[in-house]
């Protein structure tokens, strides 16, 4: 008698939390090596904050890459910025669909992809991944470009290339790293600087506004005919619009009131910083102002733009966009007593909202965890603002910092880790992981039901 071994297949989410976590941990061990450090001597928690950290595309550093790493251990870190950014499932179905252009996706590399990437089913995901190596291309070959003619003012050619490289990918990819070898103020100088404060904050905001939306955008552009944006891109679109519009008033009229850090400045140069900070804090972490610096209540409006973050299908991280969009119109809907939770005028779905419920609770229970986690450990030498901050920013993959990374205790570095981690793979993908062998043994189970009195 012939015995059929059945072996279970992986959630599409599991290979993509396991993928980030093998190139974090190669990315680890090519840090390690004496080529990649100045010193030689990088050691394995410096190297793995830093390997997680680019693969994550935070931007939260423990040593300052354009002054700490070699040449090599800086195309490592670019590299794996690269990889983190668009994930490695949407990486090799680029490759796949561009040597193999006519030959269709496995149904494993097609899920993969629409785990990576949540386009809609009619979507061709090989074409779609064909969509978004033409993007890369074209934004960070553009902003490579502008940026390298701004740097060679003051710059050797070869480091002024180097430098508009990086940034430009850098700030695509939403991950805030930068070779300036200025630390936390590298960005500081271009204060008011027109190319700077332009096309940095462009490449962020076309790197988180999401895939989807721009493939949308490309379409309406070669239609005659224009047809309605989806629910999707409009949602995307005017949120991205408002959260800008807003971090950019309420962060100049905040550091206005008690000028510290623009105490020096012309109205041109707050102008654009608040511009520059209130784009940036959308999971980039770039920062032309001294954060260290800012009022407590400008670094509250940065943890609420950290914890929206970008949109979904993009570089960036954070609940996202469209996430507190949904949920925000059901809190508005229940409040007034509306039976259909809806954007504009279409509804959504139940299961959406579920599920823009349970991430929104979930990604604030990390973030309070992580703060708690935190402050058992550092509490004694930072406030818990500067806590939440630095968990917000590792959660929203971001890389804003009050200045307090390198100085965190071992155990606090290997809990951002993993902040970072979750906040990359998304909540939700990371927690069903997690809960898969619990699923796999509890059923669905149904019972009598009752009623609690809320509130």
């Amino acid at each position: 008698m012939k015995v059929v071994r059945r072996t279970a297949r992986r959630h599409p989410g599991e290979r993509m939390l396991l993928s980030f976590i093998v190139i974090i941990l190669v990315g680890t061990f090519l840090l390690l090596l004496p080529a990649s450090s100045v010193d030689g001597q990088a050691g394995f928690l410096r190297s793995l904050f830093s390997a997680a950290s680019a693969t994550c595309v935070t931007g939260l550093v423990v040593v300052d890459t354009g002054t700490y790493w070699t040449l090599f251990g800086q195309i490592v870190i670019l590299l794996l910025i690269q990889i983190g950014g668009l994930s490695y499932m949407v990486m090799t179905t680029m490759v796949i669909s561009s040597f193999r252009r006519r030959a269709r996706l496995s149904l494993r590399q097609a899920g993969d992809f629409r785990e990576s990437v949540p386009i809609p089913l009619r979507e061709d995901p090989a074409h779609f991944a064909r969509l978004i190596a033409l993007s890369v291309i074209v934004f960070e070959g553009l902003g490579a470009l502008f940026l390298s003619l701004r740097f060679l003012r003051t710059m050797p050619v070869a480091k002024a290339v180097w430098n508009g490289i990086f940034t430009s990918v850098s700030a695509f990819c939403n991950a805030g790293f930068d070779v300036l070898g200025g630390g936390m103020t590298s960005f500081e100088p271009y204060v008011g600087d027109l190319t700077i404060n332009l096309v940095v904050p462009a490449l962020i905001i076309a790197g988180g506004i999401g895939f989807p939306v721009i493939n949308e955008l490309v379409d309406r552009l070669h239609q005659k005919q224009h047809r309605r944006l989806s629910t999707h891109a409009r949602t995307a679109l005017v949120m991205t619009a408002l959260l800008i519009l807003g971090g950019t008033v309420l962060i100049f009229a905040l550091e206005s009131i008690t000028p510290t850090v623009f105490e020096h400045m012309s109205l041109k140069e707050r102008l654009f910083s608040s511009w520059f900070q209130s784009v940036t804090a959308r999971t980039a972490g770039f920062n032309t102002l001294h954060i260290r610096g800012m009022h407590p209540t400008s670094l509250m409006v940065l943890i609420l733009l950290m914890f929206i973050g970008a949109s979904p299908g993009g570089t960036g991280g954070g609940v996202k966009t469209t996430t507190f969009a949904v949920v925000a119109v059901f809190v508005w809907g229940v409040m007034f007593g509306s039976d259909q939770t809806h954007l504009g005028n279409r509804g959504i779905t139940k299961g959406t909202v579920n599920k823009a419920l349970v991430v929104f609770v979930l990604s604030l229970a990390i973030i309070i965890g992580g703060t708690f986690l935190l402050a058992m450990t550092d509490g004694a030498k930072f406030s818990t603002l500067d806590l939440l901050f630095e968990v917000t920013s590792a959660f929203g993959t971001v890389g804003l910092s009050t200045g307090i990374t390198p100085m965190l205790s071992a155990g606090a570095k290997y809990v951002l880790i993993l902040v970072m981690l979750a906040g990359r793979v998304g909540v939700l993908t990371a927690t069903m992981t997690l809960l898969s062998p619990i699923q796999q043994r509890e059923g669905p189970v149904r019972f009598a039901e009752d009623d609690v009195a809320i509130g």
